[in-house]
């Protein structure tokens, strides 16, 4: 994970209690209190999400730097990147928190929508963004080549996933594939639950319940049930 990723979204697993509701809805007063949420997410099993910078992505992302070199005499070319091994599930978080952000803008890298998980999208600041990576790319390796850094996110829509990589490399013997593992384990990612037992939503003028409960919700808060067509509603 890239080591001071901007979290846009937070899913808790554990709820807050009534108590931690009205300290958390208090603390926005005074604007954006960015310890008052990293703080429940530590306390309430959280995880933090980040906004791809694409708005065809499928919601909110998490994302890796992967290292990708060989110390082969021989050169080779890395063609394709595609998720191996993908496994997902409903989200099962309970506690929703949404970042409205203020500004900001795309990342170099890819990023893969798990519900089309063979097609890396470039996140490139030119022409080709928001189109297939390895269309018009490749990484070359080998034969003295420096070592070469892809920053890849991704995005599961309304569930948890996990899964491996495999990467696609061609040499002077034919096209293979290699197995991209995280450390010695599977990647995951995590997705907002379709219907949130609670919501927040993090802005400006304060911290908004928008909550499946309330009886009457704020105007700004975004349409539920999430899923992966209006998840960028909150942008």
């Amino acid at each position: 994970m890239d080591p001071d990723p901007l979290y846009m979204a937070y899913v808790l697993d554990r709820p807050l209690t009534r108590s931690e509701v009205a300290t958390f809805l208090d603390s926005g007063r005074d604007g954006p209190n960015f310890e008052a949420v990293e703080e429940l997410a530590a306390t309430h099993d959280g995880h933090g999400l980040e906004d791809p910078g694409w708005d065809k992505a499928d919601g909110y992302s998490s994302s890796w730097l992967i290292d990708l070199f060989s110390d082969r005499s021989a050169g080779l070319a890395i063609t394709g990147v595609r998720t191996k091994d993908l496994r997902c599930g409903p989200a099962a978080a309970k506690t929703v928190i949404l970042v409205r952000p203020e500004g900001g803008g795309a990342y170099d890298g890819i990023h893969f929508n798990l519900s089309e998980p063979k097609t890396p999208y470039s996140l490139s600041p030119d022409d080709y963004f928001g189109k297939p990576y390895f269309s018009h790319k490749k990484i070359d390796l080998g034969n003295g080549a420096e070592p070469g850094g892809l920053r890849a996110s991704f995005s599961s829509g309304v569930q948890d996933c996990d899964f491996l990589l495999e990467a696609e490399y061609r040499d002077s013997l034919g096209v293979h594939q290699q197995t991209i593992k995280n450390a010695s384990g599977r990647f995951a990612v995590r997705g907002l639950p379709a219907n949130p037992y609670q919501f927040f939503l993090w802005t400006n003028g304060g911290v908004l319940d928008c909550g499946p409960h309330q009886f009457q919700r704020p105007r700004q808060c975004p349409t539920l049930p999430f899923s992966v067509t209006n998840w960028s509603s909150v942008g």
